[in-house]
């Protein structure tokens, strides 16, 4: 079956058709022309049905609502995750420097190779990705191109500076457990712990980047904050609070308050403009601990 393409006028008239309340169809078919009807509609539209159909009193507007609410988490998330990216860059580069020859730390045995060599042709591939990383920045990267020209080499404090998040996780995996635990020691965390909590970072970060829906993020790698409950169920370990939680053990105390008090307001915003579901019904699917929201 192949799909039409649908004017925006079409497809505004299809929603009321489907039951969707357009209060104002001009605005609506700006911000369609705008963002995109895929943007907004298709990638929000599933929690204000049931079994297919819109709920009543669903409309464009709270649709809408969503999908700026999911924007502006997204940007909310990207500003403590760069912040925490920073200082988590710092930590590897501050430990490499210091530990390991400057112009060396990139040598196998640096890191954990694993029960008979398993992570070798990890760390490999990851050697290789750190040195092609440092070749593409030479004459593009000032410092980059100053250490290479002037010394050879590139040191562990200017490397960490072009590599990614998911590149700098990489890292931290596959480092000794002595290297790991002296770096999550510092933010009283397990080591594995902070391993997970990285690798959730970087798809957020990777999410918020690009665009894609946040709000119902779930994730392979569960975190297990609370090592007094047993781990019933891994899902309740992956959602989107977990992560704004785990984010808040790598913050300090005024940045932790200012990032809870940024997303209170997105939801108070959201709470304020939907007709057809509740605010309680957004903050079950992104996993909420209904105190955060209401105390």
């Amino acid at each position: 079956m192949t799909k039409e393409f649908n004017t925006t006028d079409e497809l505004i008239d299809l929603l009321e058709l489907k039951g969707v309340v357009i209060s104002d169809k001009i605005k609506t078919k700006y911000l369609i022309e705008r963002y995109s009807y895929y943007s907004i509609i298709n990638t929000y539209k599933w929690i204000f049905k049931n079994n297919g159909v819109y709920k009543e009193n669903a409309s464009f507007n709270e649709i809408y609502a969503m999908y700026r609410f999911d924007k502006s988490l997204k940007i909310i998330m990207l500003k403590y995750i760069l912040e925490i990216e920073a200082i988590i860059k710092t930590k590897i580069s501050e430990l490499l420097a210091s530990k390991y020859s400057l112009n060396n730390y990139f040598d196998i045995n640096v890191f954990d190779l694993g029960d008979n060599n398993s992570n070798l042709v990890h760390i490999e591939n990851l050697i290789n990705d750190l040195n092609n990383e440092i070749t593409k920045n030479i004459g593009k990267h000032d410092a980059v191109t100053h250490y290479m020209n002037k010394y050879g080499f590139v040191p562990p404090w200017v490397v960490t500076k072009i590599l990614s998040l998911g590149t700098i996780s990489k890292i931290y995996g596959l480092m000794k457990q002595k290297d790991k635990q002296d770096i999550s020691k510092q933010f009283n965390l397990d080591d594995k712990i902070l391993k997970s909590i990285l690798c959730n970072l970087t798809f957020v970060r990777n999410i918020s980047a690009h665009d894609d829906r946040l709000y119902t993020y779930r994730s392979n790698y569960y975190i297990k904050i609370d090592k007094s409950k047993k781990l019933l169920n891994k899902s309740i370990n992956t959602n989107l609070f977990v992560v704004i939680k785990s984010i808040v053990l790598l913050l300090e105390q005024g940045q932790a308050t200012e990032m809870k008090n940024d997303i209170i307001s997105e939801l108070n915003i959201l709470k304020n403009n939907l007709t057809s579901i509740s605010i309680d019904e957004v903050l079950k699917v992104m996993g909420f601990d209904l105190d955060y929201y209401y105390k």
